[in-house]
């Protein structure tokens, strides 16, 4: 039993120093077809901004609602004056879903 003691680190140490070998080669096993996807342009700020407002305009919760957007290096920036919380967060989301974004700041507030 006092055997059985010792041997419990002197185990749990190579199982730690198998698994962390193991770690570091499974990058080198990627297959030799495997090709890098392109990466996507960035969209531009006017692009995004365009896409932002077109998004908001057109949906049927938002659309008559004066909402300003703004694009700062994709960080998209929303103003305005709307009636309910919800119509803040569906502004958020819909935001969310474009392409391109990289953060929204929504400055929105209600009536």
């Amino acid at each position: 039993m006092k055997n059985h003691r010792k041997l419990l680190p002197l185990v749990m140490v190579l199982t730690g120093i198998l698994s962390i070998s193991s770690c570091q080669k499974f990058g080198e096993g990627v297959h030799e077809t495997w090709v890098e996807p392109p990466k996507k342009a960035l969209a531009d700020d006017n692009t995004l901004t365009s896409t932002v407002k077109s998004s908001l305009l057109t949906d049927s919760e938002l659309s008559g609602l004066d909402l300003q957007v703004e694009a700062r290096a994709g960080e998209i920036i929303l103003s305005g004056l709307v009636k309910t919380q919800s119509q803040i967060d569906r502004a958020n989301t819909l935001t969310w879903m474009v392409e391109g974004v990289k953060k929204v700041d929504n400055r929105m507030s209600m009536k």
